[in-house]
Order: C-alpha cells, then sequence, then structure tokens
C-alpha cells in the first residue's frame, strides 16, 4: 500500500514537470534548424510515427466509434508524440549524454535499493510497483550499454564492470521477472555478433570473450535460487497448460497459462479483424467475450491486455498498424547505420532488439513505462549526430 501511495505522489510530481518540458520543447523547436542532410534521414521516421497515430484514429473510427471517442483514444499512443515533440532538444549531445547518465545512475540506485530491500530486510515484494518493469528491457539495456562501452575501452572497464556486476545481481537475486533473463539471453548473444562481425582483425578473441561471458552469466544464474525458482515454475505452468481441456485452460490464473490462453483467444480476434483491426476502444468487451465464450469467468483476470505487442497491435490496429509500427523501427535503425559512433550504433541496434523480443511476452501499448522507456532511447541514440566525440571511435566503411 505504501508503494502504490508512494507511485501516486510521484505521478503527481511528475505532471507539472512534464508540462515544463513540453513548453520548453515547443521553444526549442521555434530556434531549431536541421543540420545539413538530417532532415533527409528522419523525415521517414517522422512520418511513419505520424502514420501510425493517424491509423490508431482510423481503425476506432472504422470500428464504430465515434470522432471525440476516437480522439481521446489517442492518448494511448501518446509516446510516440514525444518524439516528434522532444526531438530539437535532444539534438544536443550535452543533453542526451546527461540523460544517459541520469538514466544509468537511477536504475542502479534502484537497483542497489531492491537488492538491500530484498536480500537484507528480507521483504517478499519489490520495494515500488514498477520495479518489475525495471527489471525488464530498461535494467538488461543498462548491463549491455555498458558492457559494451567496457569491452571497446571508452570509459573505466573496472568501473563499468562493476555497475554490470550489481544490475546482474539485481536481476539474478531480487528480481522475480523472468522477461528479464530472456532479454539479457537474447541481447548478449547479439552484442556478441555485433562485436565479432565490427573487428574481422581480433575475431577469435571476441569469440572466447564471448563464451567466457556467457558461460559467467550462466554460473551467475545457477547459483541463485530465484532464478531456479522461476525457471522451474515456468516449465510446471507450461505442462499444466498443455495438460488441460479448452475449457480449463480458460479458467487458469497462472502466469505462463494466462498468456498462453491469451494468445490463444487474440488469434480468434485478428482473424476477424485481419487488415484493419477492431479499434483500440472496442478491444477489452471483444477480448473478454471471446475468452468468455472459451469457459472464462473472472473478467478481472483477462483484463485488456494480451501480453503481447504483436498480437495486440495487430487485432486492434490490423495488419497495416503492425506494419506501420514495425516499420518505425526498421528506419530507427536504418538511421543508426548513418551514424559514425559503434557505440551509439550497436546501442540502438540492442535496445531495439530488446524491445521486439520484451513483446513477444508484453504490450507496451498497454504497459505504458518501458513503451516510454522506447521512446527515450530512440531521441538518445537518434537525435543527435554523435552522442560522445571520440576520434577512436569512427566508423570504418567495412564493418558494422
Amino acid at each position: 500500500m505504501i508503494s502504490v501511495l508512494n507511485d501516486q505522489r510521484m505521478q503527481r510530481l511528475a505532471s507539472p514537470l512534464v508540462l515544463l518540458l513540453v513548453l520548453l520543447s515547443l521553444w526549442a523547436w521555434t530556434r531549431f534548424q536541421w543540420p545539413a542532410g538530417e532532415w533527409a534521414q528522419t523525415k521517414p521516421l517522422f512520418i511513419l510515427i505520424a502514420l501510425f497515430c493517424l491509423w490508431d484514429f482510423a481503425a476506432n473510427l472504422l470500428g464504430g466509434n465515434g470522432l471525440s471517442e476516437s480522439l481521446q483514444a489517442l492518448r494511448r499512443v501518446r509516446k510516440f508524440f514525444f518524439v516528434l515533440l522532444l526531438w530539437p532538444l535532444f539534438t544536443s549531445p550535452r543533453v542526451t549524454q546527461h540523460a544517459l547518465l541520469a538514466l544509468g545512475g537511477t536504475v542502479s540506485l534502484l537497483a542497489a535499493a531492491n537488492l538491500v530491500w530484498t536480500l537484507i530486510l528480507h521483504h517478499p515484494e519489490f520495494m515500488t510497483i514498477f520495479m518489475p518493469n525495471m527489471h525488464g528491457q530498461t535494467l538488461t539495456g543498462m548491463v549491455l550499454l555498458l558492457a559494451h562501452a567496457a569491452l571497446i575501452g571508452r570509459y573505466r572497464p573496472w568501473l563499468l564492470g562493476s555497475v554490470c556486476l550489481l544490475l546482474l545481481t539485481s536481476l539474478f537475486f531480487a528480481s522475480y521477472r523472468r522477461t528479464g533473463y530472456v532479454l539479457l539471453a537474447a541481447g548478449s548473444v547479439f552484442m556478441l555478433f555485433l562485436m565479432w562481425h565490427s573487428h574481422t582483425g581480433r575475431r577469435l578473441v571476441y569469440l572466447l570473450a564471448g563464451v567466457a561471458v556467457l558461460a559467467a552469466l550462466l554460473l551467475l544464474a545457477v547459483l541463485s535460487p530465484t532464478v531456479h525458482q522461476r525457471v522451474d515454475l515456468f516449465f510446471t505452468e507450461y505442462q499444466q497448460f498443455f495438460q488441460m481441456s479448452p475449457h480449463e485452460r480458460s479458467r487458469l490464473e497462472t502466469s505462463v497459462g494466462l498468456r498462453l490462453q491469451y494468445f490463444v483467444s487474440s488469434w480468434a480476434i485478428v482473424q476477424d479483424h485481419f487488415w484493419t483491426g477492431a479499434g483500440s476502444l472496442n478491444f477489452k468487451d471483444l477480448f473478454w467475450k471471446v475468452n468468455r465464450d472459451m469457459g472464462a469467468t473472472n473478467p478481472k483476470v483477462f483484463a485488456p491486455n494480451p501480453h503481447n505487442e504483436y498480437l495486440y497491435l495487430w487485432k486492434t490496429k490490423g495488419l497495416i498498424g503492425l506494419l506501420l509500427y514495425l516499420g518505425m523501427f526498421v528506419q530507427a535503425c536504418r538511421m543508426a547505420a548513418q551514424r559514425s559512433g559503434r557505440w551509439q550504433r550497436h546501442g540502438l541496434w540492442l535496445l531495439v532488439c530488446l524491445f521486439l523480443t520484451s513483446i513477444l511476452f508484453n504490450s507496451m501499448s498497454i504497459d505504458m513505462v518501458e513503451g516510454h522507456f522506447m521512446m527515450l532511447v530512440l531521441l538518445i541514440f537518434l537525435a543527435p549526430a554523435q552522442i560522445w566525440s571520440q576520434t577512436d571511435d569512427t566508423k570504418d566503411p567495412t564493418s558494422c
């Protein structure tokens, strides 16, 4: 209860700060001038964001909703507006550097506090209700960014390695967020591939280093009783689901069972609204109706969250909306490829990889915390031409 009240106070405090940031951004746009060649690279991303938001509005209209309700529903895609609105502020390397340092410092402090809260004070739950979100894409992304910076010798590898160890300890020993384990595995493999591909003369060294890092992560996971419990529970719930009849599955309230049932019931909606979607305003009632017809009896359990962004977008905005959504991240990766800093290019690609993996299990359009984080990532890594100025980190045309 205390954590809920604290989160409500934080939201009340954040509202005037967000308003101040919006006003500052509007002022920045009046004085902003595009650097040479930047608008040509950025325009496709802005167009895709605008088209996605317009299609969200159109999908609700096509679903039979009124003009006023459809306009109000745009607040659910408001995080995309922040990219368009805040862009001129983040073109300044100084702003992006401070944003990155603030983000890394906040994640590290919260991870340390959660370790104390969980392991020393022996509280069974997280310190705050948003802590599970942090132990997914956000914390894992910071681990990989710091590890990458340490590997290329950007800044005091021993210090960056120590922070990585702190974050990993919080993930493995003080978190029950299984998505974080999956993201760390996928992101580590992808990061090592990028490092291997960009160092043609030292590929064997990076291959051996990658094997050593993955072995160390596996050992850390094996030593964690929390990881053991959560992984064992996953296999137990997975087997339980497939041993039940379809009617029994619809009443199952386990974490894995609910997600599997969400996938089954979501596909039924996709087939009926393949191209244009049902509209986000119609989704709640439609989602419950499908699950109720399958035998579900508890509407509170079947909240309007299918825990899969791909299915949610396909159901509410159709295949058209889903392709526009994915197109934004494809264009973001294409823009990152033009950046001269290797850490900046790889950082964006890594975080997009984590995001696209994470939304297999969660819906960021509904769960706004990690969705907002991803929009901040786009601003930090794409708006400035170069975050850090360092002569030995220029782009090699033959590498990624």
